[in-house]
This record gives structure tokens, C-alpha cells and sequence, in this order.
């Protein structure tokens, strides 16, 4: 039995993070759903909850680059773990807002643990892995960010629904701390802590790295192709998290469904995305050589027609077909720019590097929400939001084309 092979010690790493990852974006993407209610339940405006989710990345911003310089510091199993911890106490905190300034602590609390979440998630799953197989164990690994936001959006809108929004924030914490114990018995940080033999398919690159005289944080802050990168990312992130934040809204008051409806509807248009992540990992490495850019350049320019054509207004049948692209395109360029920075620095960066990376990304939600949540008050209509998702898509599909890579392993 290899290894690093999907049966085997790698692949039960590879599941368990899979899993536990999934549970972040469940205590993360219960708001979403729960906006119209608690819009009803506070008498707050689309602005006010945007402002409450971009209070979440405010904090999130703030400690990305921190959360990956501890990941390759102390080890990403620790800080994965005690970002979960943290995380299940702003969701509770959150449970028990009957005012906007509780709601705003509890979202401030859940953004600061799950910062630790996405760059230790990917520094384990980088170290059980060979780079010929990276992209496709990230694709298998990103189903979770799909999984976790359908299930999470749906569970919410039930919940909510049916039980008070409260309830919401109550539900996947407790579910979360279940798998964290799991997690924390079975997860190693590398193979070496399992008895097993290291990679040496970055040897050289390491080598560089270990003799640069640098201090590790200026190395990765001094990589121009990692800022070109960081650009594309905000601009895709723009569009990915504001699209998971306001489709449910959106269907809920454009084509006047009930909540519980709309979070079904908004969880199945992502689904798409479960098959997305693997297959393009796996055609990134076993058909472009390990290259990134032609598949991502794809996926922005789609994603920039699809979320275009919904700025335009249709009906409900063509909209749920065009949600259904956008689901698939939520979700794709991010397993190949969650690639690039163990592709540049080596597993040893890995997690400062994606900590970069999404400080960009979480500036993006900063902005996002409550951007977005003001146009709808302004225009009283979500054909301007996806305007301007558009807009930012185009944009990141332009930065892309200034990516310079080349083939870094032969096709197998």
C-alpha cells in the first residue's frame, strides 16, 4: 500500500481534514441564510447585515498571515484545532445576540479562529502528498469548501426556519466539536510522525530557501508572481464570497420564496462544485504539467459571463442554470490558486505563503458584504450586485493573463 495513495495513511489524513475543514465553513456560512430573519427579527437593513459579515472578515483578515506563520511554526494540527475551538465560541456567542453589538462580537470571535483554518487545512495536506499529485489531493480536499457551505447553508435555512434563526448557530458547533476530537486523535502533521519517509520532490527549492539569509516572512512577501496571484485572488474572492453570502437572499426576495426554500435552492446550485475541485486538480497535474493558468484563466472568464447574464434579470429556470455555473465557478480557480504557493515556496512555506494570499481574500470579504448589501438598498435590485461581481471577475481574468509559470513536472 503506497504511502501517500487514497487508501492509506495520507488518504485518511486527506479525509479527516476534508472533514473537519467542512465544519468550519458549516459555523461559517449559517448566516447567510438566516439574513431575511434576522433582518425581520432585528429590524436591521441589507447594509447593517452586511457590515455584521464583514465584521467577521475583519478579523479574519487580520490574522491570516499570522495563522499561517504559526501553522509552519508549530505545526498546522494545532492551530487548525485551536481555531475550531474559538470558532465554536463565536457561533455560541452569536446564538445569544439579541442585539446588533452581541451579533457583531460573536461574528468578530468566529472570524478570528476560522483564519487559522484554510492555511493549516492545506500545510497538511501539502506535507502527505508528492507536488506530481498536489492539485488533485487539494481538488479532493476544496469538496469540502462546496460540501460544508451546501450543507451548512441548508441545515441553517431548516433550522432557522423551523426552529428560530437562533438555532443556527447552535446546531454546527456542536457537530464541529464531535469531528475535532476525531480529528485530533488520528491527524499527524507530516509523515515522519507516522514512521513514514518524507518526499524529496522539492529538494533543490528548499535547499534555496533554507540558504537565503532572509528572515522566511520577507522571502514570501518579496515574490512578485505571489502578488500577482494575491491580485487574482481578491478579485475572485469578491465574487465567490459575496455570491455564497446573497444568493440565498436573492432568491428568497426576487422570486419571493420562502427561506426554507431558497437555502435549498442555494445549497444545490453549489453542489456542482464537488466535481469541479478533483477534476481540476487532477487535469492541472496530469495534463498541463503542473501549470495552473490556462485552467484558472478559464474559470474567471466563465464566471464572468455567467454572473453577467444574471445582472440582466431572467427567470427562475435560467437563473438556477446559470447559479449552477457560477457554483462550479465559486469553486474551481480556488483549488488552482490554493496551489501556487507550495508551488513556489515548497512545503516549508506553505502555510505563510497561503496566509499571504488570503489576508487579499479576506480583504475581499471585507469588502464584498457590505459593498454589496448597500447597492441592493440603493438600486432596490440584485441585477447591480452581480454587475459588479462581474466587474471584478473580468478584472481577475486580466491579472491572470500576467501569471508567468512553467511546466514543473511531465505529464503522467
Amino acid at each position: 500500500m503506497k504511502q501517500n495513495g487514497w487508501w492509506s495513511p495520507a488518504g485518511l489524513v486527506l479525509f479527516l481534514t476534508w472533514l473537519f475543514f467542512g465544519m468550519y465553513y458549516m459555523c461559517r456560512f449559517n448566516y447567510s441564510p438566516m439574513i431575511p430573519l434576522l433582518k425581520v427579527d432585528l429590524n436591521i437593513s441589507n447594509a447593517q447585515a452586511g457590515w455584521l459579515m464583514a465584521l467577521f472578515f475583519i478579523t479574519y483578515t487580520i490574522f491570516q498571515l499570522p495563522a499561517g506563520y504559526l501553522a509552519d511554526r508549530f505545526g498546522p494540527r494545532k492551530i487548525i484545532t485551536v481555531g475550531a475551538l474559538i470558532s465554536i465560541i463565536g457561533n455560541l456567542i452569536f446564538s445569544q445576540g439579541s442585539t446588533v453589538a452581541v451579533l457583531a462580537l460573536g461574528q468578530c470571535v468566529n472570524g478570528f479562529g476560522q483564519a487559522m483554518g484554510w492555511t493549516s487545512a492545506l500545510k497538511l495536506i501539502v506535507s502527505w502528498f508528492p507536488r506530481s499529485r498536489r492539485a488533485t489531493a487539494i481538488g479532493l480536499f476544496a469538496t469540502c469548501v462546496t460540501g460544508g457551505s451546501s450543507v451548512g447553508i441548508r441545515l441553517a435555512g431548516y433550522l432557522g426556519h423551523h426552529f428560530g434563526w437562533q438555532s443556527a448557530f447552535m446546531v454546527p458547533p456542536v457537530l464541529m466539536g464531535a469531528v475535532l476530537l476525531v480529528f485530533w486523535i488520528f491527524v499527524r502533521d507530516h509523515p515522519a510522525e507516522k514512521g513514514l519517509a518524507g518526499f524529496e520532490d522539492e529538494l533543490e527549492l528548499e535547499k534555496r530557501i533554507d540558504n537565503d539569509p532572509r528572515p522566511r516572512l520577507i522571502i514570501v512577501l518579496s515574490n512578485r508572481m505571489l502578488w500577482t496571484i494575491a491580485l487574482v485572488y481578491f478579485c475572485f474572492v469578491y465574487v465567490q464570497f459575496g455570491c455564497l453570502v446573497w444568493i440565498p437572499a436573492f432568491l428568497q426576495e426576487s422570486y419571493a420564496m420562502t427561506v426554507d426554500r431558497a437555502s435549498t435552492i442555494a445549497a444545490l446550485v453549489l453542489l456542482p462544485g464537488v466535481f469541479a475541485s478533483p477534476i481540476v486538480g487532477f487535469l492541472s497535474d496530469h495534463y498541463f504539467g503542473g501549470r495552473r493558468k490556462p485552467l484558472l484563466l478559464l474559470g474567471m472568464a466563465l464566471l464572468t459571463g455567467s454572473t453577467f447574464w444574471l445582472s440582466l434579470g431572467v427567470n427562475i429556470t435560467l437563473a438556477a442554470s446559470l447559479l449552477a455555473v457560477v457554483g462550479l465557478m465559486i469553486i474551481m480557480p480556488d483549488i488552482l490558486l490554493a496551489a501556487f504557493p507550495s508551488d513556489i515556496l515548497s512545503r516549508k512555506l506553505a502555510a505563510t505563503g497561503m496566509g499571504f494570499l488570503t489576508t487579499f481574500t479576506s480583504i475581499a470579504g471585507v469588502i464584498t458584504t457590505p459593498v454589496s448589501g448597500k447597492i441592493v438598498d440603493v438600486f432596490q435590485s440584485y441585477g447591480a450586485v452581480f454587475l459588479s461581481f462581474a466587474i471584478a471577475a473580468l478584472a481577475g481574468t486580466i491579472f491572470t493573463l500576467f501569471i508567468r509559470e512553467k511546466r514543473v513536472h511531465p505529464n503522467t
